[in-house]
């Protein structure tokens, strides 16, 4: 049964399968939008197409069990086909300088033999030059009159597919942690306020973080569009009320604390508050600064009547910000009207205009965890490594042998390459040539 059960999970067939499967359900995932509130798909698919979705929870498919299983399964069959090219690929890796006999110039991929009475010694020497040409370091061993050499490089390129099976596991299993005991999510927290609970993205819940995170100040910059340039989160870290770290959070710059990333995600006004509103009394010509909240009456001076602010406008009309003034005068009804900033609106003898406003912000986070990102760094310098190995390097052997025969001696040789073979066996050729020729390789 383990036996049926290996060759199955080792079939290249089944790796085909797999692959196909997740690369499907991942374009799928993508064709899906992920993580939104449940509304929001009610109003996209037909209840029956909702059901169906919702019960092989589609909406965040990325953390279902199925895509789970999907990933386990393709590691499985990863693993299992390592381990059957393992024994080979060590074999062929760390066998070191052995195997130096005559089984190798009847079948190996490459062989040649010729005849020369050229003297040994000389013989001797460019045979020693030619295998330094090609690989650097030789052996020689002598049998009888029949000598061998043998020489190597790049077996360690061997290496290369196994650190390339080998990341995709670590990348697969950070994938999986991540998925298991990570998430994702966003904190809304108003300056002056703290938080410790983020709502997480697709409305699945919340997740509590152990710490506070208090908005200490939130600024923002803006273009003259009224685009936003540049906006900034000043965050202190609290740990049973104490102060543990404080930092700075932009766009492209996250905070980092205790395996968690909160970046700057988003942003939006909170609250208004201390409208100034310049006052001018077109009799005498004086001018008076209201500062009042919203929904707070005061006296105007040098007048019986008072004046509110019922309602703010960060823009209306595509004109920038305004506020619903409100002026209150004994026996008159009252009289409401909008005042945008640095515009003037007359009522009587008054003249009223916006000065300026204080807003509180609160700043959006997207904190995120994610235990597994050390084993998929450590996946991708493995596959990167895996690459250099595979792409760069090659495995090449090569043995010569001179035997005395009657009249002079006879070389074979024959030399084995894992990859370019044709581009290996025309450089060899070259060097075979020049030594025929009685040249140095």
């Amino acid at each position: 049964m383990q036996t049926k059960l290996y060759r199955l999970f080792s079939s290249v067939k089944v790796a085909i399968f797999l692959f196909l499967a997740l690369a499907a359900t991942s374009i799928f995932g993508t064709l899906v939008p992920q993580g939104l509130p449940l509304e929001r798909y009610d109003k996209l698919f037909s209840p029956s197409v909702f059901a169906i979705l919702e019960f092989f929870n589609i909406f965040d498919m990325y953390h279902s069990w199925w895509f789970v299983l999907l990933l386990v399964l393709v590691s499985i069959n990863i693993l299992a086909c390592t381990l059957r090219q393992i024994p080979r690929i060590v074999k062929l890796t760390f066998q070191g300088k052995k195997g130096i006999d005559d089984s190798v110039f009847t079948s190996s991929q490459i062989r040649k033999t010729w005849h020369t009475q050229e003297d040994l010694p000389g013989l001797m020497k460019r045979t020693q030059v030619l295998l330094k040409s090609l690989a650097g370091n030789y052996v020689e061993v002598k049998n009888n009159d029949t000598s061998y050499f043998f020489a190597e490089k790049g077996r360690y390129s061997r290496l290369g597919m196994v650190f390339v099976h080998i990341s995709i596991l670590f990348i697969l299993g950070g994938g999986v942690i991540g998925t298991i005991w990570g998430f994702s999510g966003q904190m809304n927290v108003v300056e002056g306020t703290m938080s410790d609970t983020v709502l997480l993205y697709g409305g699945t819940g919340t997740e509590k973080l152990g710490f506070d995170v208090r908005c200490d100040d939130f600024t923002v910059d803006f273009y003259e569009t009224g685009m936003p340039k540049d906006y900034r989160t000043d965050v202190t870290i609290l740990e049973g009320g104490e102060k543990v770290i404080s930092g700075a959070i932009r766009v492209n710059h996250p905070l980092i604390y205790k395996g968690l990333k909160l970046c700057q995600a988003t942003y939006g006004i909170a609250g208004i508050d201390n409208f100034r509103i310049v006052v001018q009394n077109n009799r005498s010509g004086k001018k008076t600064m209201l500062t009042l909240g919203l929904m707070e009456k005061v006296t105007i001076p040098e007048s019986q009547a008072s004046f509110a602010v019922a309602k703010f406008m960060n823009d209306r009309g595509g004109k920038g910000p305004a506020v619903l003034g409100v002026l209150l005068e004994t026996g008159k009804a009252h009289d409401i009207f909008w005042i945008g900033k640095n515009n003037q609106e007359q009522r009587g003898d008054i003249t009223f205009a916006l000065h300026d406003f204080d807003k509180k912000y609160y700043t959006g986070l997207q904190v995120s965890k994610d235990p597994g990102i050390t084993l998929v760094w450590t996946g991708f310098l493995l596959i990167l490594a895996g690459f250099i190995l595979s792409l760069f390097f090659s495995h090449m052997r090569v043995w010569i042998k001179i035997a005395t025969v009657p009249g002079g001696y006879e070389l074979s040789l024959a030399a084995t390459v894992n990859k370019n073979k044709k581009v290996f066996k025309e450089k060899l050729e070259g060097l075979i040539g020049k030594f025929q020729q009685g040249g140095t390789a």
